[in-house]
């Protein structure tokens, strides 16, 4: 209880961190990117850690976070009807084929951007899970024939493919990864996975760590 009292707390003075002189503010973003955010993860608790490494990384690198925010809002508006489609199509057609999708969008955050940018010496255009879908069916034969439709219908980057539920990660993580690309060229990592396997990556032990 202490320490999601803690975390909570942290949060909140990253909030208003604006209010703090440029010295103290850098003091506490880098007390969240070593401390609070790391344990955030530990836990599970994914919304609150992401939300603080996009807030400490603003406060650390702010010419960094504007360049991929501004990246991100030259393209937000279309990236957004696109993937409102992308998630109808995707769920209607699968149900058409009698597999009932859930399918829902999950938006990367600018901290992990430059993470996987820097971890992986790649450019904003190369990385391919800016826009992602995940699909939640009920069990795994239907993970496998939703995978099938997916690579039926848009064209897969086979090298990105990855099956966890085959071979799930030493945490017991489960899903199906596959990157897409549209008829328009356009990238999309899709996830697919049974709603156990959902949960036990969201809540588990398998949540982001």
């Amino acid at each position: 209880r202490v320490v999601f009292i803690l975390l909570a707390g942290q949060l909140v003075r990253m909030r208003n961190a604006m209010d703090l002189d440029e010295s103290e503010r850098h003091a506490l973003a880098q007390l969240t990117t070593d401390i609070h955010a790391p344990l955030a993860n530990r836990l599970g608790i994914w919304q609150i850690k992401w939300e603080m490494e996009d807030l400490a990384f603003r406060f650390l690198e702010p010419e960094t976070y504007r360049e991929i925010a501004g990246l991100l809002d030259e393209k937000r508006g279309e990236r957004e009807v696109n993937m409102a489609q992308l998630r109808e199509r995707v769920e209607s057609q699968l149900r058409a084929h009698s597999i009932s999708a859930t399918v829902t969008g999950r938006p990367k955050h600018i901290y992990s951007i430059v993470k996987k940018m820097r971890g992986k010496s790649l450019n904003f255009d190369q990385v391919l899970d800016i826009r992602a879908l995940r699909v939640i069916v009920p069990n795994v034969k239907d993970c496998y024939a939703a995978l099938s439709w997916v690579h039926s219908e848009f064209t897969p980057l086979v090298e990105e493919f990855d099956d966890y539920i085959a071979k799930p990660k030493p945490n017991g993580y489960q899903s199906l990864h596959t990157i897409v690309r549209d008829d328009s060229g356009k990238a999309t990592e899709i996830q697919i996975r049974t709603q156990a396997m959902h949960d036990h990556a969201e809540h588990g032990v398998a949540a982001h760590w």
